[in-house]
């Protein structure tokens, strides 16, 4: 997850963004486009890029779900005040 997060904020990207939509919407490409507002092909430009980041196995039951827990926990530390 730490090299989609540096992509994203080195590149200024959505990777995170749209890895989120994508599984939340259980890896249905259509819709996630369609909720996104992309191309399928600029969809499946982001998924590649995402998939040589973190392995073409991203969406194995085991990794996914490791990568869903992630992407929870950064988004709840970029909520929590900082102190």
């Amino acid at each position: 997850m730490g090299e989609l997060i540096r992509y994203d904020s080195q590149k200024e990207r959505e990777l995170l963004h749209t890895l989120k939509v994508y599984l939340d919407l259980n890896g249905v490409k259509k819709e996630t486009a369609e909720t996104l507002y992309v191309s399928r092909q600029a969809l499946y430009n982001r998924l590649d890029k995402i998939r040589r980041l973190l392995g073409e196995d991203f969406m194995s039951p085991k990794k996914r779900i490791a990568i869903e827990i992630a992407i929870q926990g950064y988004e709840y530390l970029a909520t929590v005040p900082q102190y």
